[in-house]
Protein backbone atom coordinates (compact mmCIF):
# COMPACT_ATOMS: atom_id res chain seq x y z
CA UNK A 1 0.00 0.00 0.00
CA UNK A 2 1.53 3.31 -1.05
CA UNK A 3 1.07 6.60 0.73
CA UNK A 4 -0.96 8.10 -2.14
CA UNK A 5 -3.73 5.50 -1.55
CA UNK A 6 -4.56 6.98 1.86
CA UNK A 7 -7.83 8.89 1.63
CA UNK A 8 -7.67 10.37 5.14
CA UNK A 9 -6.12 13.82 4.67
CA UNK A 10 -5.51 14.17 8.41
CA UNK A 11 -3.30 11.07 8.33
CA UNK A 12 -1.41 12.33 5.30
CA UNK A 13 -0.69 15.59 7.07
CA UNK A 14 0.42 13.67 10.16
CA UNK A 15 2.95 11.67 8.09
CA UNK A 16 4.39 14.85 6.58
CA UNK A 17 4.53 16.56 9.98
CA UNK A 18 6.34 13.66 11.67
CA UNK A 19 8.75 13.10 8.77
CA UNK A 20 9.77 16.75 9.03
CA UNK A 21 10.44 16.36 12.76
CA UNK A 22 12.38 13.11 12.26
CA UNK A 23 14.58 14.70 9.58
CA UNK A 24 15.40 17.42 12.12
CA UNK A 25 16.69 14.68 14.43
CA UNK A 26 13.77 14.21 16.81
CA UNK A 27 13.06 10.76 18.24
CA UNK A 28 10.28 8.83 16.48
CA UNK A 29 9.33 7.16 19.76
CA UNK A 30 8.75 10.54 21.41
CA UNK A 31 6.73 11.78 18.44
CA UNK A 32 4.49 8.69 18.40
CA UNK A 33 3.99 8.92 22.15
CA UNK A 34 3.01 12.58 21.88
CA UNK A 35 0.29 11.70 19.35
CA UNK A 36 -0.81 8.41 20.95
CA UNK A 37 -4.44 9.55 21.25
CA UNK A 38 -4.49 10.27 17.50
CA UNK A 39 -3.44 6.70 16.54
CA UNK A 40 -5.74 5.04 19.06
CA UNK A 41 -8.70 7.14 17.94
CA UNK A 42 -8.06 6.59 14.22
CA UNK A 43 -7.62 2.82 14.58
CA UNK A 44 -10.15 2.34 17.41
CA UNK A 45 -7.60 -0.04 18.98
CA UNK A 46 -6.89 -0.03 22.72
CA UNK A 47 -3.22 -0.94 22.34
CA UNK A 48 -0.87 -0.73 19.36
CA UNK A 49 2.43 -2.62 19.50
CA UNK A 50 5.14 -2.34 16.83
CA UNK A 51 7.64 -5.22 16.83
CA UNK A 52 10.78 -4.76 14.74
CA UNK A 53 13.91 -6.66 13.75
CA UNK A 54 16.92 -5.58 15.79
CA UNK A 55 20.05 -7.61 15.02
CA UNK A 56 17.89 -10.68 14.37
CA UNK A 57 16.14 -10.31 17.72
CA UNK A 58 12.54 -9.25 18.35
CA UNK A 59 12.33 -5.75 19.76
CA UNK A 60 9.00 -4.20 20.75
CA UNK A 61 10.06 -0.77 19.51
CA UNK A 62 6.88 1.22 20.08
CA UNK A 63 3.85 0.65 22.29
CA UNK A 64 0.94 3.06 22.05
CA UNK A 65 -1.63 2.79 24.85
CA UNK A 66 -3.49 4.99 27.31
CA UNK A 67 -2.14 3.14 30.33
CA UNK A 68 1.19 1.35 30.65
CA UNK A 69 -0.37 -2.08 31.21
CA UNK A 70 0.99 -3.73 28.05
CA UNK A 71 4.43 -2.17 28.51
CA UNK A 72 4.54 -3.38 32.11
CA UNK A 73 3.53 -6.93 31.17
CA UNK A 74 6.12 -7.03 28.39
CA UNK A 75 8.78 -6.63 31.07
CA UNK A 76 7.22 -9.43 33.09
CA UNK A 77 6.65 -11.96 30.30
CA UNK A 78 9.08 -11.21 27.47
CA UNK A 79 12.08 -9.19 28.59
CA UNK A 80 13.44 -11.90 30.93
CA UNK A 81 13.56 -14.27 27.93
CA UNK A 82 16.93 -14.28 26.21
CA UNK A 83 15.84 -15.95 22.98
CA UNK A 84 13.51 -13.49 21.30
CA UNK A 85 14.59 -14.86 17.94
CA UNK A 86 13.47 -12.78 14.97
CA UNK A 87 13.20 -15.70 12.53
CA UNK A 88 11.00 -17.64 14.96
CA UNK A 89 8.80 -14.59 15.46
CA UNK A 90 8.47 -13.98 11.70
CA UNK A 91 7.57 -17.65 11.19
CA UNK A 92 4.88 -17.39 13.88
CA UNK A 93 3.45 -14.32 12.15
CA UNK A 94 3.70 -15.41 8.52
CA UNK A 95 2.35 -18.91 9.22
CA UNK A 96 -1.03 -17.21 9.53
CA UNK A 97 -0.83 -15.26 6.28
CA UNK A 98 -2.20 -16.81 3.13
CA UNK A 99 -0.76 -15.72 -0.21
CA UNK A 100 -1.64 -12.06 -0.77
CA UNK A 101 -3.27 -11.70 2.66
CA UNK A 102 -2.57 -8.32 4.28
CA UNK A 103 -3.70 -9.03 7.82
CA UNK A 104 -4.46 -11.78 10.29
CA UNK A 105 -6.78 -11.81 13.29
CA UNK A 106 -5.58 -13.55 16.44
CA UNK A 107 -7.22 -14.29 19.80
CA UNK A 108 -4.23 -15.53 21.79
CA UNK A 109 -0.73 -14.02 22.06
CA UNK A 110 0.73 -17.53 21.84
CA UNK A 111 0.21 -17.24 18.07
CA UNK A 112 2.82 -14.47 18.11
CA UNK A 113 5.20 -15.62 20.81
CA UNK A 114 5.21 -19.40 20.30
CA UNK A 115 8.72 -20.68 21.01
CA UNK A 116 9.47 -17.54 23.01
CA UNK A 117 7.08 -17.94 25.96
CA UNK A 118 5.02 -20.94 27.07
CA UNK A 119 1.37 -21.39 26.14
CA UNK A 120 0.45 -20.91 29.80
CA UNK A 121 2.38 -17.62 29.96
CA UNK A 122 0.82 -16.43 26.69
CA UNK A 123 -2.68 -17.22 27.99
CA UNK A 124 -2.03 -15.30 31.19
CA UNK A 125 -0.55 -12.39 29.19
CA UNK A 126 -3.63 -12.35 26.91
CA UNK A 127 -6.02 -12.37 29.89
CA UNK A 128 -4.15 -9.68 31.82
CA UNK A 129 -4.31 -7.18 28.95
CA UNK A 130 -8.01 -8.15 28.51
CA UNK A 131 -7.47 -8.88 24.83
CA UNK A 132 -10.55 -10.03 22.93
CA UNK A 133 -8.86 -10.04 19.54
CA UNK A 134 -5.95 -8.47 17.69
CA UNK A 135 -5.11 -7.72 14.08
CA UNK A 136 -1.57 -8.33 12.85
CA UNK A 137 -0.13 -6.53 9.82
CA UNK A 138 3.40 -6.63 8.32
CA UNK A 139 5.62 -3.59 7.84
CA UNK A 140 7.88 -3.73 4.78
CA UNK A 141 11.16 -2.08 3.84
CA UNK A 142 11.48 0.00 0.66
CA UNK A 143 12.01 -3.14 -1.44
CA UNK A 144 8.56 -4.46 -0.35
CA UNK A 145 10.22 -7.82 0.37
CA UNK A 146 12.24 -7.45 3.56
CA UNK A 147 10.09 -7.14 6.68
CA UNK A 148 10.95 -4.32 9.06
CA UNK A 149 8.48 -5.72 11.54
CA UNK A 150 4.82 -6.17 12.38
CA UNK A 151 2.19 -3.94 13.91
CA UNK A 152 -0.35 -5.50 16.24
CA UNK A 153 -3.65 -3.70 16.91
CA UNK A 154 -5.12 -5.04 20.15
CA UNK A 155 -8.81 -4.70 21.02
CA UNK A 156 -10.23 -5.18 24.49
CA UNK A 157 -13.86 -5.29 23.36
CA UNK A 158 -15.59 -7.26 20.62
CA UNK A 159 -16.37 -4.41 18.25
CA UNK A 160 -16.57 -4.38 14.47
CA UNK A 161 -13.05 -3.71 13.21
CA UNK A 162 -12.55 -1.28 10.32
CA UNK A 163 -9.67 -2.82 8.35
CA UNK A 164 -9.36 0.22 6.09
CA UNK A 165 -8.61 2.41 9.10
CA UNK A 166 -6.06 -0.10 10.34
CA UNK A 167 -4.38 -0.18 6.92
CA UNK A 168 -4.11 3.61 6.98
CA UNK A 169 -2.38 3.56 10.37
CA UNK A 170 -0.22 0.61 9.28
CA UNK A 171 0.93 2.67 6.32
CA UNK A 172 1.79 5.61 8.58
CA UNK A 173 4.13 3.41 10.63
CA UNK A 174 5.60 1.75 7.54
CA UNK A 175 6.25 5.10 5.84
CA UNK A 176 7.91 6.51 8.97
CA UNK A 177 10.04 3.45 9.70
CA UNK A 178 11.32 2.77 6.18
CA UNK A 179 13.93 5.59 6.07
CA UNK A 180 15.11 4.63 9.58
CA UNK A 181 15.62 0.95 8.71
CA UNK A 182 19.19 -0.17 7.98
CA UNK A 183 18.68 -3.28 5.88
CA UNK A 184 22.38 -4.19 5.99
CA UNK A 185 22.49 -4.33 9.80
CA UNK A 186 18.82 -5.34 10.39
CA UNK A 187 18.28 -2.35 12.64
CA UNK A 188 15.70 0.43 13.00
CA UNK A 189 17.23 3.68 14.22
CA UNK A 190 15.24 5.68 16.77
CA UNK A 191 15.94 8.93 14.96
CA UNK A 192 17.41 10.25 11.73
CA UNK A 193 21.12 9.92 12.47
CA UNK A 194 23.54 12.67 11.51
CA UNK A 195 26.35 10.51 10.16
CA UNK A 196 29.73 11.48 8.77
CA UNK A 197 29.02 15.20 8.73
CA UNK A 198 32.45 15.84 7.24
CA UNK A 199 31.68 13.18 4.60
CA UNK A 200 35.03 11.49 5.08
CA UNK A 201 33.99 8.65 2.79
CA UNK A 202 33.67 11.01 -0.17
CA UNK A 203 36.05 12.72 -2.55
CA UNK A 204 36.01 16.53 -2.69
CA UNK A 205 33.95 16.44 -5.90
CA UNK A 206 31.48 14.01 -4.36
CA UNK A 207 31.12 16.27 -1.31
CA UNK A 208 30.27 19.22 -3.56
CA UNK A 209 27.70 17.11 -5.41
CA UNK A 210 26.05 15.81 -2.21
CA UNK A 211 25.66 19.29 -0.74
CA UNK A 212 24.01 20.59 -3.89
CA UNK A 213 21.72 17.56 -4.34
CA UNK A 214 20.61 17.69 -0.70
CA UNK A 215 19.92 21.40 -1.08
CA UNK A 216 17.32 20.50 -3.68
CA UNK A 217 19.16 21.00 -6.96
CA UNK A 218 18.32 18.67 -9.85
CA UNK A 219 20.97 16.49 -11.47
CA UNK A 220 20.93 18.79 -14.50
CA UNK A 221 21.45 21.89 -12.38
CA UNK A 222 24.29 20.28 -10.42
CA UNK A 223 26.02 19.09 -13.60
CA UNK A 224 25.76 22.54 -15.16
CA UNK A 225 27.02 24.29 -12.01
CA UNK A 226 30.04 22.00 -11.71
CA UNK A 227 30.74 21.94 -15.43
CA UNK A 228 30.42 18.17 -15.84
CA UNK A 229 28.21 15.97 -18.02
CA UNK A 230 25.01 14.45 -16.68
CA UNK A 231 26.48 10.97 -17.19
CA UNK A 232 29.54 11.85 -15.11
CA UNK A 233 27.24 13.19 -12.40
CA UNK A 234 25.21 9.97 -12.39
CA UNK A 235 28.42 7.95 -12.02
CA UNK A 236 29.38 10.08 -9.01
CA UNK A 237 25.91 9.60 -7.50
CA UNK A 238 26.12 5.84 -7.98
CA UNK A 239 29.43 5.83 -6.08
CA UNK A 240 27.95 8.00 -3.33
CA UNK A 241 24.92 5.71 -2.96
CA UNK A 242 27.20 2.67 -2.72
CA UNK A 243 29.35 4.26 -0.03
CA UNK A 244 26.32 5.01 2.15
CA UNK A 245 24.36 1.88 1.20
CA UNK A 246 21.35 3.80 -0.13
CA UNK A 247 19.49 3.62 -3.43
CA UNK A 248 17.88 7.04 -3.80
CA UNK A 249 18.21 10.74 -3.00
CA UNK A 250 15.44 10.38 -0.37
CA UNK A 251 17.35 7.64 1.46
CA UNK A 252 20.54 9.70 1.26
CA UNK A 253 18.73 12.72 2.68
CA UNK A 254 17.50 10.60 5.58
CA UNK A 255 21.10 9.68 6.38
CA UNK A 256 21.75 13.31 7.34
CA UNK A 257 19.65 15.37 9.72
CA UNK A 258 21.43 18.47 8.41
CA UNK A 259 24.46 19.44 6.37
CA UNK A 260 26.53 22.56 6.45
Amino acid sequence: MHMHTITDQEILHKIIEIQGCVIQGRSLKALLHKDSDFYLEKSKADIIAICVNEHQKVHVEHVIEKHRLFSHLLIQYLFPKKKLNWNQFVKNCTDHFNLGQKHHTIHDLFELFKGIITQKEAKAFTEEIKMKEAVLMPLYAFDKLDKIGFVCFIFQAENKIDLKKLENIQNVFQTLLQPLYDQHYSLVYSKCMRIDENMKLLTEQEKRIVRKVLNGMSYGEVAQTLGISINTLKTHMKNIFNKYRVTSKIELYNKFSSLT
